[in-house]
C-alpha cells in the first residue's frame, strides 16, 4: 500500500513511534486512551517573526499578562481610529495563523481569536492592543500542550453556553465544547448571526449553533461501532424546559423564538440525547463565551487543555447524580396549571369546613365519605 501511495506522492516521509509530526503538529502517544497535541515549533516561529516586525514599530511582546484578554475584549469605541494599512495587514496575517493555532493545539485562545476575526475588515487600535495582549500571553505559554483523552467511548458529554448581548451590535455569543473525560475534542466561540431579545432566546440559538457537531460526533462513533450517550448540559432552567417541553414551555416573553430552533427538542425528544442542569460555576463551556478572569479561568483552562480530568469540577455525576436529577425534574418539568377564581373559592370553603369539623372534635374524613355517598348512591 505504501508502495503505491510514494507511486503518486513521491519523497513521502514515514513516521512510525508513539512520537509523531504531522503539519507541524507534535503528537505524542502517552498513556492508553491518552495523547499530547502541541504546536511549540510552529507557534516559536510566529513569535519570533512577529517580533522582527514590531522591531520598527518600537514595540514587543515583553509585557507579562495572566489571561489572554481582559475583560472589556468584545467592547468596541466607534470612536477609536483605525489602524494604518501595514499594521492592519499584520494584524490579518497573524490572525489567520492564530485560527489554525487554536483549532489544533491550542483551544485554550479560541475566545480571544474568534473575537478578532470579527475585526479583520477594518481593526481599529484597541484590536491592535488586544492582539498584541493575546500574543504577549501566548509567548508566556508557548511550551503547553493539550492532552486529549477518553475513559470510554460511550458517554459524550456536550457543554453549550451563550453571552448575551455582548458585542457592539447587541449579538450573543456562542461557546460549546465537547468531551470524552479528558481534554475537549472539540470547541467553538463564534458571535451569533442573529440579534436576540432575551438571555433565554441567545442560549436557544446558541444551542441551535453549536449542537450539529455532537450529532456529527455521535453519528460518526455510531459507524465506527460505538453508540455514545450523549449528554448536554445547560446551565439556563427556561432553555431546558424549551428544549425538553418544545413550545409546550414558551411564555409570552418567548413565544418569537423561530420554529427552525426546535429541531434540537426533537432530537432530545427522538431519545437522541439527554438535557441535564449544569450550575454556572462548573460550566466549562463559560471559558468559550465570555472573557474569565482569575481563578475561574485557570481552573476551566486546565480541564480544557487536559491537564484536569472533567471529574475535578463534575464529582456530582456520580456521587450527587440523584439530586441533581430530583432537582432538573423539579426545575425544569412543565409548568403547574393555573387556577381559576373559582377553583380558588371553592378549595377556600373546603378548608374552611374542614376547620369547622376539627374544631368541633369530628372527623373530615368522615364528613368526606358521607357526601361522596350521598352524591354517589349504590344501586
Amino acid at each position: 500500500v505504501l508502495k503505491t501511495i510514494e507511486g503518486y506522492f513521491p519523497g513521502l516521509v514515514i513516521e512510525r513511534g508513539k512520537k509523531l509530526n504531522f503539519l507541524g503538529m507534535e503528537i505524542e502517544f502517552t498513556t492508553k486512551g491518552k495523547f499530547n497535541l502541541g504546536l511549540v515549533q510552529y507557534i516559536s516561529g510566529m513569535i519570533e517573526e512577529l517580533e522582527e516586525l514590531l522591531r520598527s514599530y518600537d514595540e514587543n511582546l515583553n509585557t507579562r499578562y495572566a489571561h489572554p484578554a481582559n475583560k472589556n475584549l468584545f467592547t468596541v469605541r466607534e470612536s477609536t481610529p483605525s489602524l494604518p494599512e501595514d499594521k492592519a495587514d499584520i494584524f490579518r496575517r497573524f490572525v489567520a495563523k492564530l485560527i489554525w493555532v487554536m483549532k489544533r493545539g491550542r483551544p485554550d485562545i479560541e475566545l480571544s481569536v474568534s473575537f478578532l476575526c470579527t475585526r479583520v475588515k477594518q481593526p481599529d487600535h484597541d484590536d491592535w492592543f488586544k492582539f498584541i495582549r493575546l500574543m504577549s500571553w501566548i509567548k508566556v505559554t508557548k511550551d503547553d500542550v493539550r492532552t486529549i483523552g477518553a475513559d470510554d467511548l460511550l458517554n459524550l458529554f456536550v457543554m453549550i453556553d451563550s453571552s448575551h448581548a455582548v458585542h457592539g451590535d447587541m449579538r450573543g455569543h456562542t461557546g460549546g465544547v465537547s468531551t470524552f473525560g479528558t481534554g475537549v475534542i472539540d470547541q467553538k466561540a463564534s458571535k451569533q448571526r442573529m440579534n436576540t431579545r432575551s438571555s433565554t432566546e441567545t442560549e436557544h440559538v446558541g444551542t441551535s449553533e453549536y449542537l450539529p457537531k455532537p450529532i456529527f460526533f455521535e453519528l460518526f462513533m455510531e459507524h465506527q461501532g460505538y453508540k455514545p450517550d450523549v449528554t448536554l448540559w445547560k446551565d439556563n432552567e427556561s432553555e431546558i424546559r424549551m428544549l425538553i417541553n418544545g413550545k409546550d414551555s414558551c411564555t409570552s416573553n418567548s413565544k418569537h423564538v423561530a420554529i427552525k430552533y426546535f429541531w434540537s427538542t426533537d432530537r432530545i425528544k427522538a431519545g437522541k440525547m439527554k438535557v441535564k442542569y449544569c450550575p454556572t460555576e462548573k460550566m466549562i463551556a463559560d471559558y468559550m463565551s465570555k472573557p474569565l478572569q482569575g481563578t475561574l479561568f485557570q481552573v476551566f483552562r486546565k480541564v480544557i487543555m487536559g491537564w484536569a480530568h472533567i471529574n475535578t469540577l463534575f464529582d456530582f455525576f456520580e456521587s450527587n447524580e440523584e439530586r441533581v436529577e430530583k432537582d432538573v425534574k423539579k426545575t425544569v418539568g412543565s409548568k403547574k396549571k393555573k387556577l381559576t377564581y373559582a377553583e380558588i373559592v371553592r378549595a377556600s370553603q373546603s378548608t374552611e369546613i374542614q376547620n369547622a369539623l376539627i374544631g368541633k372534635g369530628l372527623d373530615p374524613l368522615d364528613h368526606l365519605n358521607k357526601s361522596l355517598k350521598r352524591n354517589n348512591p349504590v344501586s
